[in-house]
């Protein structure tokens, strides 16, 4: 079986996150699958971006200064005032920046809304994160109205076929699953909360778990519990190419091109 291969926020370390031009990249690597994140504004707008709030790291405002911490919650914002900010670069001096030596910037760059990137691509597939939090629930949207607005936007665009669902916070899942089961789900879990059995119990059927927690015995529980497992975010070739080994069934990464090197050489791709 063929291991889907996912560029993580478009293609993270080469271009900046989720936006046009990182997506576009990761499509011409030859991903299976573009992950991203979205948000919804004030005045009702899906947005591709990852943080519920404006990360100074990487946004400048229209004066083209770094904003400060913390930054406005995406919610807070109408689109027409998020256009303004420039997300095409990271922060020089960052931890972020520290992390991602390899991105090139673009400057100009704006927060897409997730009806462009539908517009752009009739073929690839969407792995569609919520960002949302139980732990902060004045900075969204709530898990039903959240989750509605997205699924109205999957419908609109025609691509249910193509997209999954995913998140941290399960409950935007269940609003998926009851309203429209022709939208895949995927249950995202941390480094501390990484078991197949809880996946499964709740209704999942893919499991999307941190590289660094999947060991043989949780791969061989998913598998017996009928659960599908990708795995995040791997980027280094050892962490590649194990992956690869176990067997998983989607592997997403920073680094798409390092992921797609290692499957044509293991001949897998």
């Amino acid at each position: 079986m063929a291991i889907e291969l996912q560029g993580h926020r478009g293609a993270r370390g080469l271009l900046p996150e989720n936006t046009l031009p990182a997506f576009e990249r990761a499509i011409a690597i030859g991903v299976d699958t573009l992950e991203l994140d979205v948000g919804v504004t004030r005045d009702g707008v899906l947005v591709i971006h990852h943080d519920r709030r404006l990360n100074p790291d990487l946004a400048r405002g229209p004066d083209g200064k770094w904003i400060a911490a913390p930054g406005p919650a995406i919610h807070s914002l109408g689109f027409e005032e998020l256009e303004r900010y420039d997300v095409g670069r990271l922060r020089p001096g960052s931890e972020y920046a520290s992390r991602f030596p390899h991105q090139q910037p673009v400057d100009g760059t704006r927060i897409p809304r997730l009806e462009e990137l539908f517009k752009k691509n009739t073929q690839v597939r969407f792995n569609i994160e919520t960002k949302i939090s139980p732990e902060a629930p004045q900075e969204t949207l709530a898990p039903e109205p959240f989750a509605r607005a997205l699924i109205a936007e999957v419908r609109k665009a025609g691509v249910a076929a193509r997209t999954t669902i995913q998140s941290f916070d399960w409950r935007t899942l269940a609003v998926v699953e009851r309203e429209a089961p022709e939208i895949a789900t995927a249950y995202l879990t941390s480094r501390r909360n990484s078991d197949p059995a809880k996946v499964h119990a709740a209704g999942g059927r893919i499991w999307s778990a941190p590289f660094e927690e999947l060991s043989v015995q949780k791969l061989e529980a998913a598998r017996n519990l009928g659960v599908k497992v990708i795995v995040w975010t791997v980027n280094e070739p050892a962490d590649i190419a194990r992956m690869i080994g176990l067997g998983v069934d989607g592997i997403i990464s920073d680094y798409p091109d390092r992921v797609l090197e290692q499957l044509k050489r293991t001949g897998a791709r």
